[in-house]
């Protein structure tokens, strides 16, 4: 027990002085979590605590932490920052009474909560984005993309929910990622499209040029897979599986990422998802017209009764609003 009271005080002695290695701050927090005596456990951290003077502190983030963590830099100059040693171990203390593990991706947040992180949102329009390496992104409605301010050293990652097309700046040094629930498609430099709403239950990668890696994780397993220009992943998140197909026509979404559809001889109810994923709608089928194909293109950038009414058209139909909710019917 006594050796274990001066390993910890040697180890809180290290931590004050950022002189920790990775395997030390394991087991300085283990220490804190584990130990049944609160009152000892103050008192070891006052006796160590109080003879520590306060000086302005710089190179703070151990060189294990995440990348982003270190980006942070601290002005010498600067009052704000000559009680950030003391403020540690206030936060060290508040985790010895509560018995919260403090891990290390946590510690990267603390010591960097100004690290930026940008939402786009589209809702009934299009948006078209520049990353801040130049990567160029269309954000079709009803669609979500989080992406940093700056990217990290390692690698450039951004989250979507719904479609958008992506023009990716070529860089060998650090992949494009794209998250999108437990999908990850990663590239270096090239040009796709990823549908992936939340809501549906597959999400697909279409490649125009270049080349793309895609990896679903799920049961403890990962499967991955490739394509090439025109060719398309489908990913069914339910049944953990992953198909690929040719895809000819992969340079329509050229014209789709501004809102351009054209359609020659697709299912009516592919239309149908279109439609409903671009203006955030619902639209109920008709049975009778599940086997119908429609050929045309539709703006879906044009007001919605105008679309639906130029669908309506080619295919002989009508339109309905039935409350929340729009159908089309013979």
């Amino acid at each position: 027990m006594v050796k274990e009271k001066e390993q910890f005080k040697y180890l809180y002695d290290q931590y004050l002085h950022n002189r920790c290695s990775a395997d030390e701050l394991t087991q300085f927090f283990s220490l804190l979590n584990g130990h049944q005596d609160k009152e000892e456990i103050m008192a070891l951290l006052s006796d160590t605590w109080d003879q520590t003077a306060a000086l302005p502190e710089k190179g703070l983030i151990p060189p294990f932490l995440q990348q982003e963590a270190k980006q942070i830099k601290l002005d010498v100059n600067q009052n704000k920052y000559y009680g950030l040693k003391k403020w540690i171990g206030a936060a060290a203390l508040l985790i010895a009474l509560t018995g919260i593990y403090f891990y290390q991706s946590n510690i990267a947040r603390l010591f960097n909560p100004a690290a930026k992180h940008l939402l786009a949102r589209a809702t009934t329009e299009r948006k078209k984005l520049q990353l801040s390496d130049g990567t160029k992104v269309w954000l079709s409605p009803n669609s979500t993309l989080s992406y940093p301010a700056q990217f990290d050293d390692n690698k450039r990652l951004v989250t979507l929910d719904g479609e958008a097309f992506f023009e990716v700046t070529h860089d060998a040094d650090h992949p494009f990622i794209i998250k999108s629930e437990e999908v990850s498609t990663t590239v270096l430099g090239t040009s796709f499209n990823v549908t992936a709403y939340t809501k549906q239950h597959t999400i697909n990668v279409t490649l125009v040029t270049g080349k793309v890696a895609v990896a679903l994780n799920g049961n403890n397993h990962t499967r991955r897979d490739t394509i090439t220009a025109n060719q398309r992943l489908i990913i069914d998140k339910a049944a953990l599986r992953i198909t690929k197909v040719n895809y000819p026509d992969a340079a329509a979404f050229l014209n789709k990422r501004l809102g351009l559809y054209d359609y020659k001889g697709a299912a009516l109810q592919e239309v149908i998802k279109d439609l409903e994923n671009q203006y955030n709608i619902r639209i109920g089928l008709d049975a009778d017209l599940y086997a119908r194909t429609f050929y045309g293109g539709l703006n879906m950038t044009d007001p919605l009764n105008d679309t639906l009414d130029k669908l309506c058209t080619v295919m002989e139909t009508k339109w309905e609003k039935d409350g929340g909710k729009y159908v089309i019917i013979k």
